[in-house]
């Protein structure tokens, strides 16, 4: 018996954070493996790079990386010190505002349109506070046009996506289906860069899980020296870029009976 096509969004994160980054995306989208890219507006490269994605557009959705904690003027936090911050309610509500809405302000000036979707740098915009902020800004704007990244995965895929899921995953999600606002059904890609993982056995095993509707996030990119600042995860960018340029990853996605699906795969209330 044949098995069902599903719809599943390939997206890549952490688009301008420099060259490498950058390019190396552009290279999943053009190979046809990506169909989603994930912008750092407060990149120094944004602007470099914000062209290149205007240029394709229709090939693949572009969204918002909310970044309160790499680039940003006011990240002078660690992610634990914004995760602590968050849940100690010690973020005032309409500065979170501002910083939604100055970020959006920036990627429309770039792209010329508003984001297909938004998302957070290390899973920001589910926190406390900054979820309320993000959803407000959202509705406000652009009604329910703009989708939401939701980090909750339906099985279990691990501690670390566990951890994720909890800080705000589940809070975010209700408060987005009351709304109406369209969010991924289910969610993978978390695992620990290490260099000894099975990149391409652990996105067999998401792709064989994940629903239609569904979100695999990635963070490939090029070898290269960064323009902006030291890139912790740079080995496993590369060894990501490799998998996803391979021909061996056509044809697991051939083999896992997957399209690449976009936003509009996604459900609302």
């Amino acid at each position: 018996m044949s098995q069902t096509l599903k719809r599943i969004q390939i997206c890549a994160d952490d688009f301008g954070f420099d060259d490498a980054v950058s390019l190396g995306i552009l290279d999943g989208i053009d190979r046809g493996r990506l169909s989603a890219t994930s912008c750092m507006v407060l990149s120094p490269m944004w602007a470099r790079w914000a062209p290149a994605l205007r240029e394709r557009q229709g090939m693949a959705d572009f969204g918002l990386h909310l970044d309160l904690n790499e680039f940003a003027s006011y990240a002078q936090r660690s992610l634990s010190g914004w995760i602590a911050a968050a849940y100690r309610r010690a973020i005032r509500a309409e500065e979170a505002r501002h910083w939604v809405a100055a970020q959006l302000d920036a990627y429309e000036a770039a792209m010329g349109a508003a984001p297909r979707y938004l998302d957070g740098h290390q899973h920001v915009h589910q926190l406390p506070v900054i979820r309320y902020a993000v959803l407000a800004e959202l509705l406000q704007r652009y009604g329910r046009a703009c989708a939401l990244r939701c980090t909750v995965p339906l099985s279990w895929r691990g501690h670390k996506a566990a951890i994720i899921g909890a800080l705000g995953g589940r809070a975010l999600r209700s408060k987005a289906v009351k709304a109406g606002v369209a969010i991924n059904r289910d969610f993978a890609g978390v695992y620990d860069f290490a260099p000894d993982a099975d990149f391409a056995a652990l996105v067999a095993t998401w792709l064989a899980k994940l629903p239609d509707g569904g979100l695999l996030m990635t963070h490939p990119g090029r070898d290269g020296a960064t323009q902006t600042r030291p890139d912790a995860i740079r080995a496993a960018r590369v060894r990501e870029h490799a998998f996803w340029m391979d021909a061996a990853s056509g044809e697991l996605l051939a083999e896992a009976c997957v399209q690449l699906g976009l936003c509009e795969d996604w459900v609302s209330a």
